[in-house]
């Protein structure tokens, strides 16, 4: 039997960090109500002990071996596991590395077979040799099972296809602006705490202890506060929102550092981050869906960000589907190249877009109007006649809108895939390959029949929750019909590939 490596002495501590980070709020209770009387040390002592004993435990029973055709893990002091993972079935080898990983020379793996939500196993932490060394072997051992090769050796030859400068990553943290993200989730904490609500109680008077904080601040709005306070108010939202986006730009730059994406062989690498540097792999092979995404400081800066996919992804927090970035931003005229480096076959230029119904407007228009009236008539309520004022902006909206949105629809069906765009402010654009189909339907709404139209859908083995998936809506019904079938019949034409 080969023998069984171990994991880094390192592990002990890092195991330790981890067990820390998981009950860091009921710990830092702890240690305030201990501090309150004065035995903070034993309370120290009661948590580390414990919790050091369980990380050296976990080290000591944690081995890994290679077989010829598998690699096995074992782990667990009392309820004992063994994981055998055959190599033709491992699709990424992906490692991670915060500042303390590269301190201390050791990288954490992440084993992923694409069969569940998430990661099959984890191995943390080792030494960049031995990963070398495991990604040799899972190679060596896929070609000895006769697989399509997912992870290849580092010596094999890489073809770098986007690099990232920091210009680059300071106009993606412009567009994307997750500082607010960050902000909305302090401003929660902040309110739960009761800060926010002292702060606001010198604005608006007791009505915020009371919970009546928003129906003040509609009051004074209403009512009017003086153009001074107006325009006070409006300089302090922008100089916000300027703030929002330098700290995006900050994010950016620290997350996506030196973010570069090579082809080495048949697999997409990707390398990024300052303080946690990542390592993915992309299988091209796994790529189910890609999708091209403009919002309109995209297009303001000539940039487009592009995502994918994946079948069998571990899923995020939430639920939803993960979705690998190929790139966060590119420029436009860049995409087409990067496209086709995972779509060789596709020509974007050459495809011929195909029109909604003429009634999609006024079904679309129609829509828009009821829900503006609706949103009018709640706040008549507070604003009386003034809602009516309200009414006509919505309304003139609402036809703006409409006419944009189905302006910017369109399909299209070209040899061996078929893709779909909508969206106005945000437009996606997303292709589906046949031997990515999984199925195809057809289908109509009450509202769908009194106008003789149908929406087709795809799926695909990869498509969450946040994906922009290929359903097609306001088509003509035998429009709809003729797609169905031809997309049915190309899809079970062709072999389907995970």
């Amino acid at each position: 039997m080969p023998s069984e490596a171990r994991l880094h002495p390192a592990s002990i501590l890092f195991g330790l960090i981890g067990q820390l980070r998981e009950f860091a709020v009921p710990l830092v209770l702890a240690f305030i109500a201990g501090s309150q009387r004065g035995n903070v040390d034993t309370i120290a002592w009661i948590v580390l002990i414990p919790y050091t004993v369980i990380a050296v435990g976990r080290y000591y029973w944690f081995t890994y071996r290679f077989d010829p055709h598998e690699l096995v893990i074992r782990s667990g002091m009392i309820v004992r596991n063994e994981r055998h993972i055959p190599y033709a079935r491992i699709q990424n080898l992906d490692a991670v590395q915060n500042v303390l990983h590269r301190a201390l020379g050791v990288v954490e793996v992440r084993i992923d077979t694409g069969s569940g939500a998430e990661v099959d196993a984890t191995l943390s932490v080792v030494t960049w040799p031995a990963y070398a060394e495991m990604r040799q072997r899972v190679f060596a051992g896929r070609e000895a099972a006769g697989a399509e090769a997912a992870v290849v050796p580092e010596t094999t030859g890489s073809k770098l296809l986007l690099a990232l400068p920091s210009r680059e990553l300071a106009i993606y943290g412009l567009i994307e602006n997750r500082a607010s993200i960050v902000i909305a989730g302090l401003m929660g904490l902040l309110w739960e705490a009761g800060i926010a609500e002292r702060v606001l109680e010198r604005y608006v008077g007791e009505a915020a202890a009371e919970g009546g904080v928003l129906r003040e601040l509609m009051s004074s709005a209403v009512s009017g506060l003086g153009w001074q306070r107006y325009a006070a108010a409006a300089l302090a939202l922008l100089a916000l929102l300027a703030v929002l986006r330098l700290l995006s730009v900050g994010l950016a730059l620290v997350r996506l550092h030196g973010f570069r994406v090579a082809r080495v062989g048949e697999d997409l690498r990707a390398e990024y981050g300052l303080l946690t540097r990542v390592t993915a792999t992309i299988p091209l092979r796994r790529i189910q869906t890609l999708t091209m995404t403009e919002g309109v400081v995209h297009r303001l800066v000539r940039r487009t960000s592009i995502r994918v996919d994946t079948a069998g992804g571990r899923r995020r927090e939430g639920g939803g589907r993960r979705r690998e970035s190929l790139a966060p931003v590119i420029r436009h005229g860049d995409s087409a190249a990067l496209v086709r480096e995972v779509l060789p076959e596709l020509d974007l230029s050459a495809v011929d877009w195909q029109r909604p119904a003429r009634g999609a407007f006024v079904r679309e228009v129609r829509r828009r109007l009821i829900l503006s009236a609706l949103v009018a008539a709640a706040a008549a309520y507070v604003w009386q006649w003034r809602a009516l004022v309200l009414f006509a902006v919505l309304a003139a909206w609402a036809v703006l809108a409409a006419s944009r949105t189905v302006a910017h629809l369109g399909w299209a069906v070209v040899d061996g895939a078929v893709l779909f765009k909508s969206g106005w402010l945000v437009r996606h654009l997303t292709i589906a390959r046949f031997t990515r189909v999984q199925s195809v339907e057809l289908w109509q709404s009450p509202f769908d029949r009194r106008w003789s139209m149908a929406r087709v859908g795809v799926d695909t083995a990869g498509a969450g929750a946040g994906s922009h998936r290929v359903h097609i809506p306001y088509l003509p019904l035998g429009v709809a019909g003729r797609l169905h079938a031809d997309l049915s019949a190309a899809a079970a034409r062709t072999a389907f590939h995970w």
